[in-house]
């Protein structure tokens, strides 16, 4: 039996399997397969993106040999043949070197290795001839381009998308052309040093929606390498393990929206079942199959009709097919922590729990792109003359979170965004502005290697979390910032709390400010949130006098250049407080209550030393402390550090924790 590129000798399996074990993957790909005889494909290259015809190809080309139906065939070699008929693949922006070009590579170099005989001569002919021809545009613009965009970005989906294609293209040319070797063995060389420098605890600075559309092809590659040569990156890349763990707690909640830290196109384009299937196989991960599992039968299409990024997950079903692995047991995810940190990201995230309601609680802090990578790009640049700083998804986001309660989102990100802009996050401004360089796409290739964010602590266990960012040294110089310190507490109360601490060697306006969908309303001393029946309230108190304004933001930007007309746009609803008068040291406390409403009473206190403040529940009473010099007391407490939380149960001393 022929060994097919990226399905080796599996395809009788596959045969035997549509019928049982793999029926509901096999709906799927005929499914996605009867869109295609129905879609125009016009003879001139159309204005736009084309990612999405070679992921065609290559599922009629299963659908075909999976079936044995002739018209899967014949509507293979007419999406096939419509391809290799353009001149150029792509459309406005480094065309034939990009991605519309990378996925037509992709898509029509399997296909063409799949059907082998079932095209005649000439339509082989003609494939090959193509796919050498746009083969050797991408081979020599990399070459050509070392050490500067994609070629060497290798953090970066295009770097992965592109290089994955025209190796899967090599692949499928090897027998017939000795020239394509060279492809591969860039492709080897280029995938080698990226799995060796990703972050080993999974995260991706670009954000969920930029995960699944790009780390997809990190397990593409790594599938087509170990298929073809039996090189196993899965066995010795951490990131490609850990991962789908950084995918599940940028969940929200309701398992349908994402956290949507970095560039995310809308709250909906976070899922792929192509990774999940690929990770639950290869490690045997039951909570991997689980979510594989429940997106295709109940998020699917909520995900298909909400997502804006192309060619979408429906087309995913050729991967599904190929990647599933029926034998590993779904495992509940209520057997998972509560918690996560990423330490290369800065990440920390805190759940109530796994239910579909549950509150959820993410806050950033990091070097642009991670640790890891930061200090890559600088030995990069340093030892090679490199630059590959392609940061272009990463935000101005350090000691930003977000939250989500009860079904609804309660602090947002900005989305998708051109424009760099610590205003359109939920982070401290100064005389309001933010970070050096901000206003346009990527401010961080002009950073120094000390203008970063870093977590300076965090505690995790089963009586305390908290985590301490401090982002300084990313403010413009000429406000000669000090301190931008952010801390967050949580107690396994129903509340938790962020604190500021701000310093600067001269006086300036600080803004506190918190995005949403709406607006809130006045409520009992602070602001209430309410989103149809979920609700939350949030006190800010500070050290000096404040003024209470809202803002209104919309975030516009247009997602390709090959579709300049096509934008996603985010409206959000700023609250805003900041110091009336000029200062150079600054605080806010913040305590956020989701969900119990006036069960629970939040009033300011003042203690020697401090001030902070005091939150009733019932018998139990919290008061959270901040001291700017580390000293005071609280009754029989001695408060010598930033933040305390004496708990008390009917007036008893249960708890203190000092930060």
């Amino acid at each position: 039996m022929k060994s097919l590129v990226f399905m080796g000798e599996r395809l009788e399996a596959l045969r035997d399997s549509i019928g049982s074990t793999h029926a509901r993957v096999y709906a799927r790909l005929v499914d996605q397969c009867e869109t295609y005889f129905s879609h125009p494909l016009p003879t001139e290259h159309p204005q736009q993106s084309t990612t999405y015809m070679g992921i065609a190809m290559a599922n009629l080309a299963l659908a075909y040999l999976l079936s044995g139906q002739q018209r899967y065939l014949d509507e293979a070699k007419r999406w096939l043949m419509t391809c290799a008929g353009y001149a150029h693949w792509g459309n406005a922006h480094l065309v034939d070197v990009d991605l519309s070009a990378a996925w037509i590579l992709f898509g029509m170099g399997i296909a063409y290795d799949w059907l082998g005989e079932a095209c005649s001569p000439e339509e082989q002919r003609t494939i090959r001839d193509k796919l050498l021809l746009q083969g050797r545009r991408m081979y020599d613009f990399k070459i050509d381009t070392e050490g500067s965009g994609w070629s060497t970005n290798y953090w970066q989906n295009h770097n992965w998308i592109n290089l994955t294609g025209l190796a899967a293209a090599g692949y499928a040319l090897l027998s017939q052309d000795d020239s394509v070797q060279d492809w591969i063995s860039c492709a080897k060389e280029n995938f080698a040093f990226v799995y060796s420098v990703l972050p080993e605890d999974g995260s991706d600075y670009e954000g969920v929606v930029y995960w699944r559309y790009g780390a997809m092809w990190l397990f593409i590659y790594a599938h087509l390498l170990k298929e073809r040569e039996q090189i196993d990156h899965f066995r010795t890349c951490d990131f490609l393990k850990n991962t789908f763990t950084y995918r599940l707690y940028q969940a929200a909640p309701n398992l349908a929206e994402q956290i949507n830290f970095g560039d995310t196109h809308d709250r909906h384009s976070g899922h792929s079942t192509a990774i999940y299937y690929k990770v639950a196989a290869e490690y045997g991960n039951g909570y991997a199959q689980k979510m594989g599992n429940l997106v295709r039968d109940q998020l699917l299409q909520e995900e298909a009709q909400q997502s804006g990024v192309k060619p979408g997950i429906l087309p995913e079903c050729f991967f599904e097919v190929l990647f599933y692995d029926p034998s590993v047991a779904e495992r509940d995810f209520g057997d998972l922590p509560l918690t996560a940190f990423f330490d290369d990201l800065g990440l920390f995230v805190e759940r109530s729990s796994w239910d579909r309601d549950a509150t959820l609680v993410a806050f950033k802090c990091s070097a642009p792109g991670g640790k890891k990578q930061w200090d890559w790009l600088w030995r990069l640049k340093n030892e090679k003359g490199y630059n590959c700083f392609g940061l272009s998804h990463q935000h101005p986001d350090n000691n930003s979170f977000l939250i989500h309660s009860q079904g609804k989102f309660f602090a947002i990100d900005d989305g998708y965004n051109r424009e760099v802009r610590a205003a359109d996050h939920n982070v401290i401004l100064v005389d309001g502005v933010g970070y050096e360089g901000e206003g346009r796409n990527n401010i961080w290739k002009d950073y120094e290697p000390d203008m970063v964010g870093r977590i300076e602590a965090q505690r995790n266990d089963q009586q305390v979390r908290y985590v301490v960012g401090e982002t300084a040294a990313t403010y413009q110089k000429q406000l000669q910032m000090q301190t931008v310190r952010r801390y967050y507490l949580s107690t396994n109360t129903p509340w938790f709390c962020l604190l500021d601490e701000i310093a600067s060697h001269i006086p300036h306006t600080y803004t506190w400010q918190m995005h949403a969908d709406l607006h809130p309303v006045e409520h009992a001393g602070g602001f209430r949130y309410r989103i149809d029946d979920a609700l939350m309230d949030l006190y800010v108190f500070s050290d000096a006098a404040t003024s209470v304004s809202h803002t209104e933001r919309v975030v516009r930007a247009v997602m390709t250049t090959q579709e300049p007309d096509k934008y996603t746009e985010n409206r959000m609803q700023g609250l805003c407080l900041q110091n009336t008068q000029p200062t150079q040291q600054m605080s806010y406390l913040a305590v956020f209550v989701p969900k119990v409403g006036d069960a629970v009473a939040v009033t300011r206190v003042e203690t020697d030393g401090a001030y902070g403040a005091q939150i009733s529940h019932g018998a139990v009473r919290q008061i959270v402390l901040f001291s700017p010099q580390r000293s005071g007391g609280f009754g029989d407490v001695a408060i010598d550090s930033a933040l305390t939380a004496v708990t008390l149960c009917d007036n008893t001393v249960e708890s203190v924790v000092r930060v």
